[in-house]
């Protein structure tokens, strides 16, 4: 082993540095040979290499191999030459040794637990319950507007000549209640003087889609009916009313363009209606008029499904948010009646007889839709009303005229920049010039205008 070692310490100085993985087994060659504690495992002759080549390789081709190996100086790494693998054939099956390897056959464990499937187990579930929540909301939906439609077509049929016209046919269709979407429909009628016909727009709860499903325990909302009297100009005077709730009159005598420009709070303690409710008005004259006893009656008797109702000949809805404030078209004022009603409830009672408390609101819509062609302002709130209607015209024409003006002052103010910049990247003579220019062009703008004349003498 000493003699083995000194030759290996002289191999190694005279070789370059070499790589440590090759020292390591030379050394555990030489020590297996002296101790040998393997012996038991080892073959006669054959030393097995897991290399590129799974072949069997004689001890003499392994001795020649190691001593064909050329170490780099710097970087440490093995340099195999083509010799290393000289004596071996790749095309050579390997022999089969004695001791194979036996594989047991062991049995695949087939039986699978519950608790490995929690995951699919509830989103299979949750497809069930939103799929059969979205059949059984829908069909609750149709089952209400249906019921609202057969209950109250009597009296519209009484008041229209057309109840359902679809809208898309060239032929006048009768009895189509349209399905905008499965928790809103559209029912439209007309032929009847005084108004050129009315939509009506029964609005369900979403009770197809499980969120609002789930929203609606928290947060406890009603299904809603809105109508929609559409007059020709000549069916409306100079009106202007609204009833609505009193926690919100405020709130919307701003946000809606007509309440805020002529609308102003009446009490209602000469009025018999609810303490809950709010009465805007134009003049006395109107809320006198249309509130008679009659009609505070019946919204009295009907709070619980009366929400709100709005009278304007000059209706053009909403204020413009400040986002759009550069729009300079303004809506055409159209004459509408709105009518607001609520389903009792909030949404929890789904049979079809509720659906028939709208019943005495309705005939009040029909009532008030003939009172609206006959009503005449006197002469006096007539001339007053033309003013408030003009005097609101010039003040959007000058607030137009500001922001016309204010627009074509920042497009200037873009383009002086703009100028600017392309200046500051000329150079110096061309920038006096430009500023020579400017200065002759701000001293004419200044300066007094004289008209030329050109005489001609005789």
């Amino acid at each position: 082993f000493q003699f083995f070692c000194v030759h290996l310490k002289q191999w190694y100085q005279r070789r370059v540095r070499g790589h440590f993985i090759w020292v390591a087994l030379l050394i555990a060659l030489a020590v297996g040979q002296s101790e040998d504690p393997f012996a038991e495992f080892d073959t006669e002759d054959t030393v097995i290499i897991a290399d590129d080549y799974d072949v069997e390789v004689e001890p003499s081709v392994l001795t020649d191999t190691v001593e064909n190996t050329e170490l780099e100086d710097e970087d440490s790494q093995v340099i195999i030459e083509d010799e290393d693998f000289e004596g071996i054939n790749p095309s050579e099956k390997p022999q089969t040794g004695n001791n194979e390897l036996n594989i047991v056959n062991a049995p695949i464990n087939m039986k699978g637990h519950w608790d490995d499937y929690y995951l699919e187990i509830i989103g299979l579930i949750g497809v069930f319950v939103y799929a059969l929540n979205f059949y059984t909301g829908k069909s609750i939906n149709n089952r209400l507007a249906n019921a609202w439609f057969e209950h109250h077509k009597k009296l519209l049929s009484d008041n229209f000549y057309i109840v359902g016209d679809d809208g898309v046919s060239k032929e006048v269709s009768e009895g189509v209640l349209v399905k905008e979407s499965e928790n809103k429909f559209v029912l439209w009628c007309t032929g009847r003087l005084g108004c050129e016909g009315i939509k009506i727009e029964i609005k369900l709860l979403r009770r197809q889609d499980l969120i609002s499903v789930l929203s609606q325990m928290f947060k406890p909302q009603s299904d809603t009916i809105t109508v929609t009297v559409y007059l020709s100009p000549d069916d409306m005077d100079s009106v202007v009313l609204a009833v609505m709730p009193r926690k919100g009159i405020k709130r919307l005598q701003q946000e809606v363009q007509d309440l805020a420009h002529f609308a102003t709070e009446k009490k209602v303690d000469k009025f018999d209606l609810p303490s809950q409710l709010g009465v805007l008005s134009e003049f006395s004259e109107v809320s006198n008029e249309f509130l008679s006893v009659p009609v505070c009656k019946t919204i009295s008797e009907n709070l619980d499904v009366f929400d709100s109702m709005h009278f304007s000949d000059y209706y053009t809805g909403f204020k413009i948010s400040q986002e759009s404030q550069a729009e300079t078209e303004r809506p055409k004022p159209v004459k509408r009646m709105i009518f607001n009603f609520v389903i009792p409830g909030f949404g929890k009672r789904t049979k079809s007889a509720i659906m028939e408390t709208t019943e005495p609101l309705m005939r009040m819509v029909m009532h008030m839709m003939g009172k609206v062609s006959k009503f005449k302002l006197s002469k006096e709130n007539k001339s007053k009303a033309e003013r408030h209607r003009i005097q609101v015209e010039e003040d959007f024409l000058k607030q137009t005229h500001n922001q016309r003006q204010e627009a074509a002052q920042a497009r200037r103010d873009e383009r002086k920049r703009i100028e600017k910049e392309k200046v500051q990247e000329l150079d110096a003579e061309a920038q006096r010039r430009y500023e020579e220019r400017e200065y002759k062009k701000s001293m004419r703008r200044s300066g007094p205008r004289v008209k030329q004349l050109k005489v001609k003498t005789g």
